[in-house]
């Protein structure tokens, strides 16, 4: 990361210490935290963290108060919170891992194209990968407590996804370089966008399609620029809640193992709440007068030509991740065959 990056990083964590102001008082000697978070409150991430929160302050009372910072509110994008978090200039941040593959290329797995198609192989998928994710961040001196699964992507666009027509040329916003080179192998023309940037490139037609989640639609109300939902359970990309390393070591020990103690309850509460959002998202886009198809009314040959440009990019990543990929798609495998 480069010194002007550093530098941006120390000026929006003064920013939220100006914010914090207008906190609610504490015990004098109670530690505060910030929670840096590019999605809202009423996402699934703002969601999770807001439970992690409450969760912990019932374990832990005044000694220590997390203050969730969504929206953005830090000055952070999802791409700027490893190193913000690292760094110490946030102590913690709920993060779209697959924004990250430029630190290692193991956070994308979670966005590799059809590998995991359903919630409970996602988690499958998340324990086989986790060691090796927790190695990561105590290699960059922060500590991995959870993760929050995003819904299935699909596609957001002016019309059904149910032939190739439909993809070539399609002006499609992406999360990553996974979904990038996925769609543009299968015909269309991505763009790997911000989310805090998405409506601004909708708004100046820059864009007519988006990969997102269904959830994701209905946060930015998506209706108001586009016509129809297409079902394809692509991929459950993860948000991970991650702690810097040393605010972790200056808490009581008891906090630290409340904190700890907190990753599995927070797991399935995360997953709960991301399994039962899909159809409660579907009667949110009907309702506002959005067409969702379903995958099952998705002719084969589109899933055949979005499989066949996902190989590609699966073979990538474990070329790229050598053994560390390889073990973990195999162990993996093992999970969903038992």
């Amino acid at each position: 990361m480069t010194i002007t990056r550093r530098a941006l990083m120390r000026n929006a964590a003064m920013a939220g210490a100006v914010c914090a102001f207008g906190r609610s008082a504490f015990a004098a000697d109670t530690i505060r935290w910030d929670m840096a978070d590019e999605y809202n409150a009423d996402a699934l991430s703002g969601k999770a963290a807001n439970y992690f929160i409450s969760e912990l302050k019932k374990q832990v009372g005044d000694q220590l108060a997390i203050t969730y910072q969504g929206g953005g509110a830090l000055g952070y994008k999802s791409a700027d919170q490893f190193d913000a978090v690292q760094d110490g200039a946030v102590q913690t941040a709920v993060t779209l891992m697959t924004q990250l593959g430029g630190v290692d290329p193991l956070f994308n797995l979670s966005s590799l194209p059809f590998i995991a198609k359903t919630p409970q192989e996602a988690y499958q998928l998340w324990q086989a990968a986790r060691p090796e994710y927790e190695k990561i961040f105590a290699d960059n001196n922060m500590v991995l407590l959870w993760a929050m699964p995003n819904p299935p992507s699909g596609i957001f666009a002016k019309q059904p996804i149910i032939s190739q027509d439909a993809l070539n040329g399609l002006r499609i916003r992406t999360y990553d370089v996974n979904g990038t080179q996925t769609l543009m192998k299968a015909g269309a023309a991505p763009l790997q966008i911000a989310w805090s940037d998405l409506i601004p490139q909708l708004s100046t037609g820059a864009i007519d399609a988006v990969l997102t989640s269904a959830d994701g639609g209905v946060q930015l109300s998506l209706w108001d620029y586009l016509s129809d939902f297409t079902e394809l359970n692509y991929a459950m990309g993860l948000f991970m809640c991650h702690v810097n390393k040393d605010a972790f070591d200056a808490l009581p020990q008891d906090v630290q193992s409340a904190m700890l103690g907190l990753s599995d309850a927070c797991d399935k509460y995360n997953w709960q709440i991301m399994t039962d959002s899909i159809e409660a998202s579907y009667k949110i886009l009907r309702d506002n007068g959005m067409t969702v198809t379903k995958a099952a009314d998705v002719p084969d040959s589109v899933f055949a030509t979005l499989n066949a440009a996902g190989a590609a990019v699966r073979d990538d990543w474990v070329a790229k991740t050598g053994s560390r990929g390889s073990d973990i798609l195999a162990t993996f495998d093992t999970m969903k065959a038992g």
